[in-house]
């Protein structure tokens, strides 16, 4: 707004030959320079105050986690060995993670599900077992069923929850599945899951101290 005043100041006094408005106009023109100055280094100022007050929020907002990270960036789905189990009289191929670190990553990282993707958690015996959504980029059912076969508990875990999800009775397995795919199939609490010998017999190996 400085600058505009005082293009108007100088038409103002355009064609005018007296010597003291002609001082005037000097002495406004270059008070208004100034001015204009001033308040140009002083936007500059703000300027870069805004840049890093910017930056700073950015670096906080890093420590925040996103509920809807990129796929590409954050990590890579793991692919496990299958094994083909029933589900009462439903046939179902899932991925077999026997292991802490497959356990851990579970089906982390992947953007989306075959109708019928699926994925088994093998634990050597009945426990108290707990899960979470962390990196999970989809909703998903959880069954927790007992080592006699038996769904015992079923959940609908959302996509990026990282509050725990917690067996309420001791189960040996759990089955991760696209969620509605339990009751788009008719499958509920008692229902009875054949898993093959090959799977159930599997004892996980204690890490060495070596790592």
């Amino acid at each position: 707004m400085q600058i505009a005043d005082c293009r108007t100041q100088n038409k103002r006094h355009n064609g005018q030959n007296s010597a003291r408005r002609t001082r005037r106009f000097a002495v406004y023109s270059a008070f208004c320079r100034s001015t204009s100055l001033a308040a140009l280094s002083l936007s500059k100022g703000n300027l870069q105050s805004a840049i890093c007050v910017g930056l700073l929020l950015a670096a906080l907002g890093c420590d925040r986690s996103s509920p809807t990270p990129s796929p590409g960036s954050a990590g890579r789905p793991q692919r496990l060995p299958t094994a083909a189990i029933r589900i009462g009289d439903i046939p179902l191929v899932v991925e077999v993670a026997d292991t802490p670190a497959e356990h851990h990553k579970g089906m982390m990282f992947r953007p989306r599900l075959e109708p019928d993707e699926a994925m088994l958690f093998v634990f050597p015996r009945d426990d108290n077992l707990s899960f979470w959504m962390k990196n999970t980029y989809v909703d998903l059912d959880l069954a927790f069923i007992a080592s006699d076969g038996v769904i015992v508990q079923i959940e609908r875990l959302e996509a990026f929850d990282a509050e725990p999800v917690y067996s309420r009775r001791p189960a040996r397995f759990a089955l991760e599945l696209p969620a509605g795919w339990l009751a788009a199939h008719g499958i509920g609490l008692g229902a009875h899951v054949t898993i093959p010998p090959e799977v159930t017999e599997t004892e996980m190996t204690p890490p060495s101290p070596d790592g």
